[in-house]
C-alpha cells in the first residue's frame, strides 16, 4: 500500500477524468474516453498505480433524492432502521445510502431528518468495478457527485437558506438545490445547444425547470426567491446573469477560476485543463455517510487495509530488529576494540611492573619489607611517651597560683587504655582555708582537662577529706598548716 496516495476517479455518461492524490495535493489529471478505450486508460492507470485506493465520483441522470423523517434512535438500531428504509427506496440497486441531516424540529413529525440517495443504474460504473477488482485495487467508495456539494458551500462561507448550485460538467448541466447548508435535491440536466441560438438561454431554462421542481416537491413556496450560485471554473458563465432577472425570484453570483483557485488551494493549470478537477478535489474530503458502497465491499476494503496494515507494521517490525541486530553487532565490535586495548594496556602494565621489581630487589625483598612495615605499625602503639602529658601538668599547675607540684608518676602497661598519671601537690600559703583550697584545686583539675580531652581527670586526695567515716588529712601545729592533694589521669576508654 502507497500510504499517502489516492486515485480520484470522476464518471458521467461522456466519459471520465481521473486524478492522483498525493498528501492531498491532486496531480496528473487526465481525460479518460467511455466505453473499452477508457477502461483501457484506467487499466494501464491502476498498472502503474498498484495497491492505490480508488474513490469515485458518479455524475449521473440515473440518480434518486429523497427526503425521509425516521423516529430518533442511537447505534445499531439506527443503523438497522436506516438501513432497512433504504432498502424499501432503492430497491433496485445495491448502491444507496442514508445521510443523516439532524433533527427535525417540527412538532408533529418529530424525529431525525434524512436524505435518501442511491444510483438507480448500477451498470455505469460495474466496468470500472471490475477493473480494480481484477487488479486488485481496493476502493475507497463510491459517491454521487452531489454529495460533495456541501463542503465546497462551507469553503466559500455561503450562510444562504437556500442555494442552487449550478455548474457545466462533462455530461450537462448539474442543479444542486441545499438548505441551510444540507444537501436536499439534484438533477443533471443534458442541455442540447443547438435548440438556442445562445446555448446560455438553456441553461437558464433548465433552471427554471428545476425552480419548477423545487415548488412541486414544497421545497420552496412560488414567492420565494433563490440564490443561485454559478460555479464557473472555465469563466464561460458570466453572461448568464442576464438570463437569470432578479423580478423573476433569482439573486445569481458567480464563483469564477480565480476564486475557486485560492479556496481549494489548486494549481492554475487544473482548472484551466478540466473543470472536473474542480469535484475531483472535493471527492478527497466526501461525508463517509453518503458513501454508496455496498457492505461486502466496505468489508473487502477493511479487509484489504487490514492486509496492509499488517504487512506494515511487519515490516516496521522487521526494520526495528535488523537496527537492532546492527546496532548490537556494532557495540560488540566497539567492544572487542575497547578489550583489546585494555590486554594490551595490562600487559605493558605488567611489563613495567616487571622492571620495577627487578630494580627494587624482586617480589621476595619487596614483601619482607611489606613486613617490616606491618610489624613497626603493631608495635607503634606500644611505643608511648610520657611528655605530653607531663607538659599539660606543669602549665595547669603554673596558670592556678599557689599550687606547687611536688610529685608527677607516670605508668604505662603495654596497654593505651591502661596509661595514667599521677599528680602530687600541695599549697605552701594554706592558711586553713579549706573552701579555697578545695576550689584552687577543683580549677586546676578543670585546666588539665581542658588541655587532655582524650584523658579523665579525678581528684584523688583533697587537703581535707569531708567525710565523717574517714580520718582528717593534713598537718597542725609547728606554727604551720599543709595542705596536701593528688590528681589522677588517665586515658578515656
Amino acid at each position: 500500500m502507497r500510504f499517502g496516495r489516492r486515485l480520484l476517479l470522476y464518471l458521467s455518461a461522456a466519459g471520465a477524468s481521473c486524478a492522483l492524490q498525493r498528501n492531498g495535493q491532486l496531480s496528473e489529471v487526465q481525460y479518460l474516453p467511455s466505453e473499452e478505450e477508457g477502461w483501457e486508460s484506467f487499466n494501464a492507470l491502476l498498472k502503474a498505480h498498484p495497491d492505490t485506493a480508488v474513490a469515485i465520483a458518479v455524475d449521473s441522470v440515473d440518480e434518486l433524492y429523497r427526503g425521509e423523517i425516521l423516529p430518533r434512535a442511537w447505534g445499531r438500531d439506527r443503523a438497522e432502521m436506516a438501513q432497512r428504509r433504504l432498502r424499501q427506496v432503492v430497491h433496485q440497486s445495491p448502491y444507496r445510502a442514508a445521510l443523516r441531516q439532524g433533527h427535525e424540529r417540527n412538532a408533529a413529525t418529530r424525529g431525525d431528518r434524512y436524505l435518501i440517495m442511491g444510483l438507480s443504474n448500477p451498470e455505469q460504473i460495474r466496468p470500472w468495478l471490475d477493473i480494480m477488482h481484477l487488479r486488485g485495487s481496493p476502493l475507497a467508495g463510491i459517491w454521487l457527485l452531489p454529495a460533495l456539494s456541501a463542503n465546497l458551500v462551507r469553503r466559500f462561507h455561503l450562510r444562504d437558506p437556500r442555494l442552487l448550485l449550478v455548474s457545466e460538467q462533462t455530461g450537462g448541466l448539474r442543479l444542486t438545490y441545499l438548505e441551510s447548508g444540507e444537501l436536499r435535491f439534484s438533477r443533471l440536466a443534458p442541455v442540447d445547444g443547438s435548440q438556442h441560438e445562445n446555448p446560455l438561454e438553456g441553461y437558464a431554462e433548465e433552471i427554471e425547470r428545476t425552480r419548477q421542481a423545487l415548488v412541486g416537491q414544497r421545497l420552496i413556496t412560488r414567492e420565494e426567491k433563490i440564490k443561485v450560485v454559478l460555479i464557473d471554473p472555465l469563466n464561460t458563465l458570466n453572461e448568464l446573469h442576464g438570463f437569470l432577472l432578479e423580478a423573476a425570484g433569482f439573486q445569481c453570483i458567480s464563483i469564477n477560476r480565480s476564486r475557486l483557485q485560492e479556496a481549494l488551494k489548486l494549481p492554475h493549470a487544473l482548472l484551466t485543463e478540466s473543470a472536473d478537477a474542480l469535484y475531483l478535489s472535493l471527492l478527497s474530503r466526501a461525508p463517509a455517510s453518503a458513501n454508496l458502497s455496498t457492505a461486502e465491499q466496505r468489508a473487502n476494503s477493511r479487509a484489504f487495509w487490514l492486509r496492509r496494515g499488517l504487512l506494515f507494521a511487519a515490516a516496521a517490525w522487521l526494520t526495528l530488529s535488523v537496527a537492532g541486530v546492527l546496532l548490537l553487532l556494532g557495540d560488540t565490535w566497539r567492544l572487542g576494540v575497547q578489550s583489546n586495548a585494555l590486554q594490551a594496556q595490562a600487559m605493558a602494565d605488567r611489563a613495567r611492573e616487571t622492571e620495577l621489581l627487578a630494580a627494587a630487589g624482586g617480589v621476595s625483598q619487596i614483601r619482607r619489607r611489606l613486613a617490616a612495615v606491618a610489624a613497626w605499625n603493631a608495635v607503634r602503639p606500644r611505643d608511648r611517651q610520657p611528655a605530653a602529658l607531663l607538659d599539660a601538668a606543669l602549665a595547669a599547675g603554673d596558670s592556678i597560683g599557689g599550687i606547687q607540684l611536688t610529685r608527677l608518676t607516670w605508668r604505662n602497661n603495654d596497654n593505651s587504655e591502661a596509661t595514667s598519671l599521677s599528680i602530687e601537690g600541695d599549697l605552701p600559703a594554706f592558711s586553713g582555708d579549706y573552701r579555697a583550697a578545695h576550689a584552687r584545686i577543683a580549677a586546676l583539675a578543670l585546666r588539665l582537662g581542658e588541655k587532655l580531652p582524650n584523658y579523665r581527670v579525678a581528684v584523688a586526695a583533697w587537703p581535707l577529706n569531708a567525710q565523717s567515716g574517714e580520718e582528717l588529712e593534713g598537718a597542725i601545729g609547728g606554727g604551720g598548716i599543709d595542705a596536701h592533694f593528688q590528681l589522677r589521669v588517665s586515658a578515656k576508654p
